[in-house]
């Protein structure tokens, strides 16, 4: 897997604990330059990113609420989902029978992590929990905590998805109830028409690329057509005042009949 997000159990690469380049136990370090007079950092550094699981196998340890939670979130992703423990929701019972999930038995063994490239400490117990934290650590495997995300090397940030658009909020641990209120207010901000947006702009940027147009004109066009209020005049049902927009715009490099072509196929689901 070398060269992966995930790279393999033996081999040597950058990835720390903390998703640093920093040696193992090593705090990352903070500037304190940029923190206001007298504060310090109560909380560790991380790097944001998306990152593929396709075929990844997640070990989640733990069968209650939280464990489905974060099981309901790995679905989409395509990943092998494998959970251990005593008792399982009736939510993943349906998934395990379903044969979305792979149940492992009650009793979590450290050899359980062998083939692991993801882990989730998801128990109600905080000794187990530090535990599996500790052991995936040793593995160099990345692992997420249910009982404190100081524990773990990761944390699963509160998410806005809309189609293609994905909006990660964190407040790296300090408060999830905060970085949830965060989440609701850009839901009201970000509603479903983003989601036929951004599949109209994906499709008109490979038809702007398809075209003879320098590497400027064609950002000159990607930059204007983003600029205009789109995802509003979906949500009001204004298509005729936004389709003669985003063709004034591409005035003598795509026809109409190319724009309207593309524009009537991402319309239909929003109107």
């Amino acid at each position: 897997m070398a060269g992966s997000a995930f790279p393999g159990k033996g081999a040597q690469d950058d990835r720390s604990v903390q998703c640093r380049e920093t040696t193992r136990g090593e705090r990352p370090s903070v500037s304190r330059s940029r923190l206001p007079s007298g504060a310090f950092p109560v909380s560790p550094s991380y790097y944001p990113m998306f990152v593929s699981l396709e075929g990844r196998v997640c070990l989640v340890v733990g069968g209650g609420t939280v464990a489905e939670r974060k099981i309901r979130g790995l679905l989409p992703s395509g990943a092998a989902i494998r959970v251990v423990a005593r008792t399982l929701t009736s939510g993943l019972w349906e998934w395990v029978r379903d044969g979305r999930v792979q149940y492992l038995g009650e009793t979590y063994r450290e050899d359980l992590l062998e083939e692991a490239d993801l882990v989730f400490a998801a128990t109600s117990d905080a000794g187990l929990n530090e535990q599996v934290a500790r052991q995936a650590g040793e593995r160099r495997l990345w692992c997420n905590t249910a009982t404190g995300p100081e524990m773990g090397s990761f944390i699963v940030p509160s998410l806005i998805e809309r189609g293609p658009l994905a909006i990660a909020v964190s407040t790296t641990g300090l408060s999830p109830a905060v970085a949830r209120q965060i989440r609701e207010k850009l839901e009201g901000e970000f509603g479903p028409e983003w989601a036929s947006f951004l599949e109209w702009m994906g499709r008109l940027r490979k038809l702007i690329l398809s075209k003879s147009l320098g590497s400027d004109e064609k950002q000159r066009l990607f930059r204007k057509v983003s600029n205009l209020p789109l995802p509003a005049w979906i949500r009001e049902g204004r298509r005729e005042e936004a389709f003669h927009a985003v063709l004034e715009v591409c005035n003598g490099w795509i026809h109409r009949e190319e724009l309207s072509r593309i524009w009537d196929e991402l319309w239909k689901p929003s109107s």
